[in-house]
Parts: C-alpha cells; structure tokens; sequence
C-alpha cells in the first residue's frame, strides 16, 4: 500500500476495486564520472537503508516500510470508519505539515474525482497513524512531519484523462518515502482502466513494453556508467551487474511493474493519442538516489495487442 501505511493484498493501479503505485519526481542518473562518484553510486546499490535486497526487485505486494519503495494505490471504496476527523488537504501544526492539491475535473470524470478524493483521504488518515508519538519517541518532538500530495493531470485525450500522482511522505525515516502513482481514466466507459485493459493480449502487450523499456533504460544508464580508470575492474564489474541485477528484475512483464502509466495526449485535442508513459518508481530499476525513471512508448510498439475497442485511440505509424 503506501508509505508507512500497511498494505492490504497488493491493489492494481488503475483498477476501479483494486488499487495502484506512486513516488517522486524524476531526478537525473547518477553520473559516475569519479572514482567518488563510482564509491557512492556501489554504496547507494549496497546499502540496505536505501536499497532493496539483492534478489530480483520485489513487487509492491510486500509490506511497505521507511526503506522500500513506495507504491500506493488509488482507491474507490470507502476508507475504514475513523473516530476521529480528517484534517484538511492543506494544514500546519507544530507535529505536522500536510499538502494536498486535486485538479478540476468535468462532470462526467465524477468518478475519478471520487477516486482521487478517497486516495488522498486514505493518505491522510494513515499519514496520521504512522506518525512517531513524542511522548514515546522525545528526539521527535520537536520535528514537523510532512505528506505532500500533487494529483495532476497530464494529458487528456478524447478517450483517455490520465492523472498522475506524486508526492512524499516523512515520519521520521533517513529520506523521505516518495509516492508516485497513476489514474487512467476511460470516457468512453467512464471507469478507471489497468495496463492490462488496453490489451486484446495483455501478456503479449507487457513482453513488448518489457523489452522497449528495458533497452531504453540500458542504453540511459549506460551512458552514464563509469569509465575504464574510475574504478578497479572488479568495482566496475559489480556496478554493471548490480545495474543489470535491478533492471531486468524491475522491467519484467508481470502487471505490478507496469502498474504505473499514463495515455499520452496527441498534438491536438481530437487527436489519437501517439502511445504510453511508463513510470518506474525508485528502488525498482535503479536505485532511490536515481530518482523516478520514465520511458515513452510509442504505439507502434503495441498497437497489435490493443483490445478492438481501443483501436482507434492510438496512432501508429
């Protein structure tokens, strides 16, 4: 689930029932052009506070914790009963800060708006919950906890509004937890869709969203791989394979590493949209000092997958 909250069985993003993931705004790949910047890009892929083990990067279904990526989810249905009420999307107090901004939508988005409005309270309430209690924590009492929440949208098509979330969290933990998420929204149907939605052939449709990902990816981190000089052979061996280690597990093609994506819009308003954003929260394909990665897809690359009613809403060339 999110930040410091305790995730029920892992929502799928974009699913009306179910739920979805979310983190921070993109920062550039670590450019290790150094023998220092080689020690801190190996030291940021070992050190277990800001790095997920070394097996294959484990999908948002594990609990969330201070140090593991944090994955979201958009919710529909009602949050528990809570005795207490919420404060507001925007307050200051001596324990806590929080700020949360929800876009405009048009009348018929009505459900989307109730989407984003319930995952934005749900944050709010286990935001407070996790919070460190001063008179069990003193060393915290004096400190101001932050959630921040921007909902935006980012393109609208004649078929498709997608919004994306992002934001961070702090209760205290050695970084704040960055929050990313995402809302695909069908018009047409006027119902929040999955990747998996789009597709006729959905596991065919992630193979080659897989594959164009992956090798984007490759090709941006490997531009900024460290050179013959700036490292030992054996230190630059263990970055390479650290790198790959996190890349192939982050870009499989199993529906919670492409939980997070928006429909891009077209050059004009009525036109067809030219393909997809995937976005890979930190931890998944690199880690958390790299920030959020994101890669265009164009519709050539899918577009014999999609689902006969979504034909028509992307444009391949």
């Amino acid at each position: 689930m999110i930040r410091a909250y305790r995730p029920a069985p892992q929502r799928m993003l974009n699913k009306a029932s179910p739920t979805l993931p979310r983190c921070a705004p993109e920062l550039p790949m670590m450019n290790a052009t150094t023998p220092a910047c080689l020690a801190l890009a190996l030291a940021a892929l070992a050190l277990p506070g800001c790095q997920q083990s070394s097996a294959p990067a484990p999908t948002p279904a594990v609990p969330a914790s201070a140090a593991s990526p944090v994955i979201p989810p958009p919710q529909t249905a009602p949050a528990p009963a809570s005795t207490a009420p919420l404060p507001a999307d925007n307050v200051s107090t001596p324990h806590y800060k929080i700020a949360i901004s929800l876009p405009a939508l048009p009348a018929s988005a009505a459900s989307l708006a109730a989407a984003m409005r319930t995952t934005a309270d749900n944050a709010k309430r286990e935001f407070l919950q996790g919070l460190p209690d001063p008179g069990q924590v003193p060393a915290m009492a004096g400190r101001q906890f932050a959630l921040v929440l921007d909902f935006k949208v980012v393109a609208a098509t004649q078929a498709f509004i997608s919004v994306r979330e992002t934001g961070m969290q702090d209760t205290g933990g050695a970084h704040p937890i960055p929050i990313q998420a995402s809302f695909v929204y069908d018009r047409k149907h006027q119902r929040q869709i999955a990747l998996d939605d789009l597709f006729a052939q959905p596991d065919a449709a992630r193979k080659a969203l897989a594959n164009f990902a992956h090798d984007a990816l490759l090709k941006k981190f490997m531009a900024h791989a460290p050179k013959a000089g700036e490292g030992s052979p054996a230190a630059l061996r263990e970055w390479k394979s650290s790198m790959l280690q996190m890349l192939d597990g982050g870009t499989r093609p199993t529906s919670v590493n492409y939980s997070v994506f928006v429909v891009r819009a077209g050059a004009t308003a009525d036109a067809a949209s030219p393909g997809l954003t995937l976005i890979f929260p930190p931890y998944q394909v690199a880690p958390y000092v790299n920030g959020t990665q994101t890669v265009d897809v164009p519709a050539s690359v899918f577009a014999r997958f999609l689902a006969a009613g979504y034909q028509g809403d992307f444009s391949a060339p």
